[in-house]
């Protein structure tokens, strides 16, 4: 047993179907963020919540959808610190674009989105788990 296995305890396996619709509904979300993040700004249509909420929930939700369909507990992780990394391109690309500006705090919310999604999903593969 490898060192990073003993400190993430394995989790319970969820049905099949869960983990399937899951690693398909977050590959849509790793298509859908790198359009959005990088459509001209008059074109993106922004809710009252805000911009930094708005990125906050759509990394935790991509972030929850990559848990749910990942089995492995240290892939996971690997997974959320990808997609932090990809927060922070895709920030970055923002400043390249002539319609949009890049904004530590926009990523900084997409950070702890991710971060929030690895929780809530760890929590909810517990709990849908077959015993």
């Amino acid at each position: 047993m490898a060192p990073a296995d003993r400190l993430l305890p394995r989790s319970p396996a969820l049905p099949r179907w869960i983990e399937t619709l899951a690693r398909l509904s977050a590959l849509a979300c790793l298509i859908a963020l790198p359009l959005l993040s990088l459509l001209p700004a008059d074109v993106v249509e922004r809710t009252s919540a805000g911009k930094n909420l708005e990125h906050a929930i759509a990394y935790a939700g991509t972030g929850l959808l990559l848990t749910l369909g990942i089995a492995s507990p240290r892939h996971r992780l690997i997974a959320t610190l990808l997609l932090i990394a990809l927060a922070g391109a895709l920030e970055t690309a923002q400043g390249f674009t002539p319609t949009r500006n890049a904004e530590l705090a926009q990523f900084a919310a997409g950070a702890v989105g991710a971060a929030l999604g690895l929780i809530a999903g760890s929590l909810a593969r517990r709990l849908l788990a077959v015993r």
